[in-house]
């Protein structure tokens, strides 16, 4: 049974992830990719709840499981830092105020779909989130892209991915065959190494 202190902390910390979630929500605008330089900055740099590592394997991981990228982060960042209670926290904060939005911007969109101002404004607005994906992307790339076969990894896949017709999560699967593959053949050269150096 959980003593009060541990309750009222795991209350504490799950207020924060409510009002971190909840500020990060409405900058979702153009899709979850977007929003991670925004999660990154505010989870890892700001609040340093988990490790750049961890937020790279974390985004991974919500990339490649069904559902949206922001609310799949939320959710394994809640988890991670307070359980059940986290999630929830997390999961409903991120939510909540692009649903709110959404029905705002639906209404407007269908009172004013032929206003001129409106289509030049989603003109505009495209460029701006290519270049957060760009950004978290390449923010991405200097703690992961760190040897050759994670190059090749990376290579392969975008051109699976801009050259064939194979699903995502073909491509996803592949990756993960690699990964599993380039650590076998690590694992299998340090074990040899070692036996090599006790023969001697």
């Amino acid at each position: 049974m959980q003593s009060s202190s541990s309750l009222f902390t795991t209350s504490q910390l799950c207020l924060q992830l409510f009002l971190s979630f909840i500020k990060i929500s409405p900058t979702t605008f153009g899709g979850g990719y977007a929003i991670l330089p925004v999660i990154h900055r505010e989870i890892t740099d700001r609040r340093g709840w988990i490790t750049p590592n961890e937020m790279h394997e974390i985004t991974a991981i919500a990339g490649a499981t069904p559902g949206g990228v922001a609310i799949n982060i939320a959710a394994l960042v809640g988890y991670r830092m307070a359980g059940i209670r986290g999630l929830l926290a997390s999961v409903t904060a991120i939510s909540l105020p692009t649903v709110m939005i959404m029905l705002v911007l639906s209404i407007l969109a269908a009172i004013y779909q032929h206003s001129p101002f409106l289509e030049a404004a989603m003109l505009g607005i495209q460029p701006a989130i290519i270049a957060l994906i760009a950004y978290a992307a390449i923010r991405m790339r200097k703690d992961v892209l760190r040897s050759r076969a994670a190059w090749m990894t990376f290579g392969g896949s975008c051109m699976l991915l801009l050259w064939t017709s194979l699903n995502p999560v073909v491509v996803i699967g592949c990756g993960m065959v690699a990964g599993c593959l380039v650590h076998y053949l690590q694992w299998k050269r340090a074990v040899n190494r070692t036996v090599g150096m006790n023969r001697k």
